[in-house]
């Protein structure tokens, strides 16, 4: 099943606090916005999704990772980790 974008981080960052047993009201700026995000209803922003990450013990590109994955069935974790390998390259990094 593909998900939009947004809602598929949304998902992700659910599944993550579930995992850490973490409630909504702990993990970002409101409990509302939080069940708004897990819903799809809204977007975050890297400074919100690096606040979030910072309590979940984990890297914010972890986040975005796997909503990309979760959005897109086509793509594996294989694929995207030699794509961005690529892009990053391409910079100097």
């Amino acid at each position: 099943m593909r998900l939009e974008l947004k809602r598929a981080i949304g998902t992700c960052v659910k599944a993550y606090r579930l995992k850490k047993n973490i409630p909504q009201e702990s993990l970002g700026p409101s409990q509302p916005y939080i069940s708004n995000l897990e819903a799809g209803r809204g977007s975050a922003s890297i400074d919100k999704i690096e606040q979030m990450a910072d309590i979940l013990g984990i890297h914010p590109m972890s986040i975005i990772f796997a909503g990309y994955l979760t959005s897109n069935e086509d793509v594996t974790k294989e694929d995207l980790f030699d794509r961005i390998r690529k892009e990053l390259a391409e910079i100097g990094f």
